[in-house]
C-alpha cells in the first residue's frame, strides 16, 4: 500500500514451530506476552510487506499459527471484505481506505488498553490522522512515497516529470500501477491538479489522458513493479518508493526513483481489525510484536519503506535511514498530498479505470 507535508502528517500459513521453552525471549520493552496456548491469525497484505522472518518469530514466541494472504490494492481490499467470505482478522489499507471501511463497518474500533506501545513510540505526526481521528481504528505501519523509478543507463534524457509517462517516444516501455487511485493521481498531478481532485470535468480529462495512454504502457503491475524496471523490462516504473528503493540499492548506477517536481501521493498504511475477526486475541500479540522497536525495525529493513515507530528509528540500517528516496526531504513531502475518499466520485472513476483498461 498507501500512502503531504511533514506537518500535514501531524504524517502461508505456517505449522506450529515450537515449545513455550523454544520460544525467543521477548526484550525488555516488548508488549505483554501473547498466551502460550496455540491459536492462529489470518493476515491480508500488501505484496513485499511482511519478511517471513517476522512472521516465524511470532510463531515461536506465540504458539500462533500465522495464514497470509496477499492483494495488490486497496480496490482489491475492500471488495474481498465486501464479499464477506474473506475470513480475515487484520489488514493493511492505505489512508483514504481506512476511512472507506470504517464507513462500510468492515473494520471494528481498537482497544487502546491493549496496545501499550503505541502512544509510547509512535510519532505523534503521524497519528489522529482525518481519516482515522484518535486512531480508533488503526495501528501506523509504514508509510512512504509513489513515485518515478526508471534506468539511467538506457535513459539519457532528464527524468523530473510525469510527462515522460505520456510521451509516445517511450511506448512500450513504460510500466504503471495496477492501481485506480495511483494512476488518477499521475495524471492528474501531470495537469496541474490535485490528485484529489472533484470536479467531475477535470476527472472526465485525467480519465482521457490515461486511455491515451494505455497505448504506450507496457504493463500494468503493482506486486512486481521493482524487479520488472530491475530486470531492464521496461525504462520506467511508475511504483512505491520501497520496493524501487531496494533495487535501486542493488544497482545504484543503474537504476534511480524520485518524486516528480509535480508531486505525488504520500501514504500512510495502517494495520485494521475486521469486523469479522474470529482471532481477536492473537490479532492483539501480533499488534504488539510489530510495534515493539527491534521487530519494527526489522520489518523497515525487510521492506524498505520508512516507520512511523520512533523507537525503532535508531535500531533501523542507517543506510536506509539515510536514503532520501525511503525517508525524504521535506521538500520532497511538501509536494506530496495524502490521497482521500472522494465518496460517491469514486464510482465514477471504477467506471473509467474499467474502460481504461479494457481499450
Amino acid at each position: 500500500m498507501k500512502h503531504r507535508a511533514l506537518a500535514a502528517l501531524a504524517l502461508a500459513s505456517l505449522a506450529l514451530l515450537a515449545s513455550a521453552c523454544s520460544r525467543p525471549a521477548p526484550t525488555a520493552d516488548s508488549a505483554p506476552a501473547a498466551p502460550a496456548a496455540t491459536g492462529k491469525l489470518n493476515l491480508y497484505i500488501w505484496s513485499a510487506y511482511l519478511p517471513q522472518d517476522v512472521i516465524d518469530d511470532f510463531t515461536k514466541r506465540t504458539g500462533i499459527a500465522v495464514n497470509v494472504d496477499l492483494y495488490d490494492s486497496n480496490e482489491a481490499l475492500l471488495e474481498k471484505l465486501q464479499s464477506g467470505v474473506a475470513g480475515y482478522d487484520l489488514v493493511f489499507p492505505s489512508d483514504y481506505m481506512v476511512r472507506t471501511l470504517i464507513t462500510e463497518k468492515l473494520i471494528q474500533p481498537l482497544d487502546h488498553g491493549q496496545l501499550p506501545l503505541l502512544a509510547k513510540h509512535y510519532d505523534p505526526r503521524l497519528l489522529d490522522q482525518k481519516f482515522d481521528p484518535k486512531n480508533r481504528h488503526s495501528v501506523p505501519y509504514v508509510w512512504g512515497t509513489t513515485g518515478l523509478g526508471w534506468n539511467k543507463a538506457k535513459v539519457t534524457a532528464t527524468v523530473d516529470s510525469w510527462s515522460v509517462l505520456f510521451d509516445p517516444a517511450n511506448k512500450g516501455r513504460i510500466l504503471m500501477l495496477d492501481d485506480m487511485r495511483e494512476a488518477f493521481a499521475v495524471a492528474l498531478k501531470s495537469m496541474g491538479k490535485s490528485l484529489n481532485e472533484r470536479d467531475p470535468a477535470v476527472l472526465a480529462q485525467a480519465a482521457e489522458k490515461l486511455k491515451a495512454q494505455k497505448k504506450l504502457v507496457k504493463t500494468y503491475n503493482s506486486g512486481d513493479f521493482a524487479n520488472i524496471l530491475a530486470a531492464g523490462d521496461v525504462d520506467f516504473a511508475h511504483g512505491y518508493n520501497g520496493q524501487i528503493a531496494e533495487a535501486v540499492a542493488a544497482a545504484p548506477d543503474t537504476l534511480a526513483y524520485i518524486l516528480p517536481k509535480e508531486g505525488g501521493t504520500i501514504w500512510l498504511d495502517s494495520v485494521c481489525l475486521t469486523t469479522a475477526a474470529q482471532n481477536v486475541a492473537s490479532a492483539y500479540a501480533f499488534l504488539n510484536f510489530i510495534m515493539e522497536p527491534e521487530i519494527n525495525a526489522r520489518i523497515v529493513n525487510g521492506t524498505h519503506y520508512a516507520s512511523a515507530n520512533l523507537a525503532a528509528k535508531p535500531l533501523i540500517d542507517p543506510k536506509i535511514t539515510a536514503d532520501p528516496a525511503i525517508y525524504p526531504s521535506d521538500e520532497v513531502i511538501d509536494r506530496c498530498e495524502f490521497l482521500e475518499d472522494l465518496g460517491e466520485l469514486t464510482t465514477k472513476l471504477d467506471e473509467y479505470w474499467t474502460e481504461i483498461k479494457a481499450e
